[in-house]
């Protein structure tokens, strides 16, 4: 605790840290044994001391001037009579304010208590609240997931929230610090227990050009007025372009335990053994020696957002090519009573990858037509060009089975098709 010049908790780090730092103290040197003048180096009326007590012991130590170099200082301790040369470390580690030594948390809730999270500026309020330990919803204006990340973020920094000052005994004529009619509020909930923060007006004070200014702040039923930094308040977003989440399959890619595409008119299916390895069932049965495919498409998956949402689904799903899928792709996540199902559909004019050639080959478009062969006949020295492969489309309609966005038909960037192909093609060996 601190004790004076305020009764208020201590900040336990700021205390260990000034006992380490005065236990582990050394000198640089002992430049008089005895008979000091201590007048001549500032320590008759020392500029700063420090005393320690223990149960049965005193320790003062006292910091005079410092050297004609100033990187030392002089010291005494109380009842020795040598005269000490300190490095200037030393009495900055230990030469504390109270605003240094005291607890400076605004807040008292983990980011694990809190359920909901409640802001309100103006006539605008909006509500998160927590679905499971890593899934959150918007409840108010709107109704939809949120990415988990941005509200872990703006928790970990209103529950880690420290003041730059704090006005103990804070002024109360008017409202001075605008906290009685508050700019902004933040209402962390919890099952036992519930804290606002009051957000005022800006400090006036200097600072560099363009910087933005500290705020006057306060918790809902206390006293005391913080001033805090504006970096907290720009973590908390509202915007719900920003916050909505708009992952298309959620899931953590160390409990897939099977992975089924189909597409182009295959199928493939890919098992995790009991011994941590991948094995394709379909189209053939094997042992994967690179896995690196897997990891790739379930990376893909996890990354994969959509743009833009249809809603309501039209009755007629033909319309988005949906009807007949071109894509179907299942996850069996551990744990999960029902897989995980993301069906793709894009129209049929899927555009092609120019034909290749052999080493040395002219391509075809630019070939005269003399040099041309004959239909039938195989031209001699050259090897047939490749078939012509679909690059994939450059969006498609997308429904997934089950989602936070139930009866949405979402459209989603298509090229993730085309590194699908590729990495089925390097799953087959070829």
């Amino acid at each position: 605790m601190l004790n004076a010049p305020v009764k208020v908790k201590a900040d336990e780090r700021a205390v260990t840290n000034l006992l380490t730092s005065a236990s582990e103290a050394q000198s640089e040197k002992v430049l008089a044994e005895k008979d000091v003048n201590w007048n001549e180096y500032g320590l008759d009326e020392p500029r700063f001391s420090i005393t320690f007590v223990t149960q049965d012991k005193k320790l003062e130590l006292l910091f005079g001037e410092y050297n004609p170099a100033k990187t030392s200082c002089y010291l005494r301790v109380e009842g020795d009579p040598r005269l000490f040369l300190v490095a200037d470390t030393l009495k900055n580690s230990l030469d504390k304010s109270p605003l240094d030594l005291r607890d400076k948390s605004v807040l008292a809730l983990a980011p694990a208590d809190v359920n909901r999270i409640i802001v309100a500026k103006g006539d605008q309020e909006t509500e998160l609240r927590r679905e499971a330990a890593e899934k959150w919803l918007m409840t108010k204006p709107e109704q939809f997931a949120v990415k988990n990340t941005l509200v872990e973020r703006a928790l970990l920094a209103l529950t880690n929230l420290t003041a730059t000052d704090i006005i103990d005994n804070p002024k109360a004529d008017g409202d001075p610090y605008g906290l009685e009619k508050p700019e902004e509020s933040i209402s962390l909930v919890g099952e036992k227990r519930e804290q606002t923060l009051l957000v005022g007006k800006a400090v006036q004070k200097q600072g560099p050009p363009g910087s933005e200014p500290d705020r006057y702040a306060r918790v809902k039923g206390q006293d005391t007025v913080y001033v805090i930094g504006p970096r907290v308040l720009k973590a908390v977003t509202t915007d719900p372009n920003q916050l909505r989440d708009r992952t298309l399959l959620s899931f953590k890619s160390g409990d897939v335990e099977k992975l089924e595409v189909e597409l182009d008119g295959k199928k493939w299916s890919l098992v995790l053994t009991k011994d941590g390895k991948w094995e394709m069932e379909q189209p053939e049965k094997k042992t994967l020696a690179d896995v690196l495919p897997v990891t790739t498409i379930l990376w893909d998956l996890r990354q994969m957002e959509w743009k833009s949402l249809t809603s309501p689904a039209p009755a007629d799903i033909s319309t988005l090519y949906l009807d007949k899928p071109r894509l179907v792709l299942s996850l069996f996540v551990k744990g999960a009573a029902s897989p995980l199902i993301m069906k793709a559909g894009w129209p049929p004019d899927e555009k092609k990858a120019p034909k290749e050639e052999a080493a040395g080959g002219t391509p075809a478009a630019s070939r005269p037509e003399k040099s041309q062969p004959k239909a039938g006949k195989k031209a001699e020295g050259k090897e047939p060009a490749p078939e012509e492969k679909p690059t994939g489309p450059e969006t498609m309609n997308v429904l997934v089975e089950p989602h936070d966005e139930k009866g949405m038909v979402f459209v989603a960037d298509g090229k993730f098709v085309q590194r699908l192909r590729a990495d089925l093609e390097k799953l087959a060996g070829k």
